[in-house]
């Protein structure tokens, strides 16, 4: 079998996976509704007694609707591989892809996808009927660039985090315990990417240095494109500064796991 028939197989049964436990992504789904729902009874009271039209930019609408985009978008990009990752380094798991025509990145990433390709078109299928309803409320202008480069911005999103927690992975080998470790560093991403609340709320020179780092390009600068807080130029250089974290992430996973690889021991498995 060549490799374009292996990553079609490793694909498949990714999808394969994700009808197995679509039971598991529809909980997790109910479960973002909470958080969300906590949330609008917060800004509903924030916004009540504070009144103004808008507050850290945005008007009460405005606030709404990036807290129901952010939850969905944190949902979709979400990894969930990480102690799945550690168990092969500590138990051995990587041996058989020392040996077979596919990497373990290639398996990973392919993998990732495949779990995905259902959940994305359920997230969209959520987001028409989000985008109707703000839009008939007149919260959301629609127009057809920003939905374009929202389903491109998202989709760079989906392989940029999957770049920041694979090179996360390597602390595995380092690291004796490690699952404290991946809780962690998984709120604290999902914060600084704008997953939990929007970033103006840090303050603004909290904002421009976060510019500098690839968190807001994971949820927070695709949820601005769709509701439209993001300019147009602003838009297009996002985009270019996104693929730019993407290709560097890119080299930085194959080069902490090339280095990372001398302390594994193939043991187990």
């Amino acid at each position: 079998m060549n490799r374009g028939k292996l990553y079609r197989a490793v694909f498949s049964m990714g999808v394969q996976h994700s009808m197995e436990y679509r039971f598991h992504f529809f909980l997790g789904l109910l479960g973002a509704t909470f958080p969300i729902l906590v949330q609008y009874f917060i800004w509903t009271a924030v916004y009540r007694h504070s009144g103004q039209d808008a507050l850290f930019s945005y008007s009460y609408g405005q606030i709404i609707l990036y807290t129901i985009l952010a939850g969905l978008v944190s949902k979709l990009i979400a990894t969930q591989f990480e102690h799945q990752i550690a168990d092969d380094i500590k138990n051995g798991g990587l041996n058989k892809y020392l040996i077979k025509p596919i990497s373990y990145f290639g398996y990973r990433l392919v993998s990732f996808f495949g779990q995905k390709a259902i959940y994305y078109g359920i997230t969209a299928l959520l987001l028409i009927g989000i985008i109707g309803f703000a839009s008939a409320g007149g919260v959301l202008e629609l127009q057809a660039i920003r939905l374009i480069l929202f389903a491109v911005t998202l989709s760079g999103a989906l392989l940029l985090n999957f770049l920041i927690a694979y090179c996360i992975c390597a602390s595995a080998f380092y690291l004796h315990e490690i699952s404290y470790f991946f809780v962690i560093t998984s709120l604290l991403v999902n914060i600084l990417s704008g997953g939990m609340f929007p970033l103006e709320i840090f303050g603004e020179s909290v904002v421009k240095a976060l510019q500098y780092t690839p968190f807001p390009y994971t949820i927070y600068f695709p949820v601005n494109i769709l509701s439209g807080k993001a300019e147009a130029s602003a838009m297009y250089q996002g985009l270019l500064i996104q693929c730019g974290w993407i290709l560097l992430f890119f080299w930085l996973s194959r080069l902490t796991w090339r280095v990372s690889m001398k302390k594994y021991s193939a043991v187990g498995g």
